[in-house]
């Protein structure tokens, strides 16, 4: 139409269109091609998430498995720490037990029965007939371990008795750790505990359960059956006493592997005739199934009335115990009758800080409880196998005639 002008007559104007429409060309081609190179991206982000998430879905179905076999293990009637052990494993411990120290466990599945007073008291009187002991503490709460380094004034301490039961360390460096009591005796050593070893006890138990670590019921075992522990003059022990704590985990298991031989104190009342029966049971599957060397000393009347002579309750339990007892235990077990423990006012007194066979008062109560601690030492010296070399020895503790140590 003349006349009529678009504007597209304009300077530079056909030049700027043609630059508009070259721009878009350039951007939809730009566009194309990062299009077709970003699918490539993403294809192969996708196949790496692919990937992952295969492996991430293998993972879950490797622990779900885990957990089941795990439920299945706590399910099963048979407790899970009786699980028959490598016959090699197996083998290797009996002969070492067969030539073994004494190690003797202080065990009972109920608290307050007097376990740690037995032991502590034990340790002073061993390590005054000459023998060099060694404490282990096996239960968290540190009772042994507040008993025996409260009375030997030791304030600064490491809680290192976890550490036999992980087996992680060399033996040498673990000897070297005990805590050595030389304002008591210097005879005398601990391994004491806190709560570090409650946690040590539940990591290592499920990690055996689901497969993670290997045999871990025989570590204490291992260590105390090596050279640094028992061959060695200069670092060897004499007698090993454990004080075990009231409950089946980890630190029991191993109290139990690697004694050679069990005490068991108990109150003459119904909630400790039960538990004492219970123990007894256990014991007897322990000593079938992974410690066949395995000794009962015997039964220890613990905390009895009086020092003249059982009251009716306590006789009645002590027969209901000697008729039940037989029925747990697969041989006859002794009831220390004529070596009871009594209930002191001054042991109690003394609980928690003071060792009544590592004084030297002299009092009469103090003798008369001395003597107490004295007849049941001899009488698990006299049941005992010695491992030392030479002739028998005859050694005399203060203020005591001379009593036969046998080998």
């Amino acid at each position: 139409m003349p006349g009529v002008n678009f504007g597209l007559d304009f300077p530079f104007v056909k030049e700027v269109m043609a630059g508009i429409v070259a721009v878009g060309s350039f951007a939809y081609t730009c566009y194309r091609a990062g299009k077709k190179r970003g699918n490539a991206g993403d294809k192969a982000q996708i196949a790496s998430l692919e990937r992952e998430l295969t492996s991430l879905t293998d993972d879950r179905q490797r622990v779900t498995d885990r957990l089941v076999q795990l439920e299945d293990i706590v399910r099963d009637p048979q407790d899970f720490w009786l699980r028959s052990p490598d016959p090699k494993i197996l083998a290797n411990h009996q002969e070492r037990q067969s030539t073994s120290i004494p190690v003797v466990c202080v065990v009972n599945f109920k608290g307050g029965v007097g376990k740690t007073t037995i032991c502590a008291n034990l340790a002073a009187y061993f390590a005054g007939l000459g023998k060099r002991v060694l404490m282990i503490d096996c239960d968290y709460q540190g009772s042994l371990s507040d008993t025996v380094l409260s009375h030997a004034r030791v304030d600064n301490f490491r809680a290192i008795a976890h550490r036999l039961i992980e087996g992680n360390e060399r033996p040498e460096e673990l000897r070297r750790a005990a805590e050595r009591l030389s304002s008591i005796d210097s005879r005398m050593w601990i391994y004491p505990a806190f709560y570090d070893y409650s946690r040590a006890e539940i990591q290592m138990m499920f990690r055996w359960l689901i497969g993670q670590n290997g045999e871990i019921r025989y570590n204490m075992s291992d260590y105390l059956q090596s050279p640094p522990f028992r061959a060695s003059s200069d670092t060897g022990f004499d007698i090993v006493l454990i004080d075990a704590p009231p409950r089946l985990l980890t630190g029991v298991v191993n109290a139990l592997t690697a004694s050679t031989h069990v005490l068991v104190p108990t109150i003459l009342d119904g909630q400790s005739h039960i538990a004492t029966l219970n123990t007894i049971g256990a014991i007897k599957q322990f000593r079938q199934k992974l410690n066949p060397n395995l000794k009962l000393l015997g039964i220890v009347p613990s905390l009895v009335s009086s020092a003249t002579g059982y009251n009716a309750r306590e006789q009645q339990f002590m027969e209901a115990l000697e008729h039940h007892v037989c029925a747990h235990y697969d041989s006859p077990v002794p009831i220390l009758k004529n070596r009871p423990i009594w209930r002191r006012e001054e042991l109690s007194k003394a609980g928690g800080s003071e060792i009544y066979c590592a004084t030297d008062a002299n009092t009469r109560t103090a003798r008369e409880i001395r003597e107490m601690f004295a007849q049941l030492g001899d009488y698990v010296a006299d049941n005992v196998r010695w491992s030392m070399t030479g002739d028998e020895t005859h050694v005399a503790a203060p203020g005591r005639t001379k009593v036969r140590a046998h080998q």
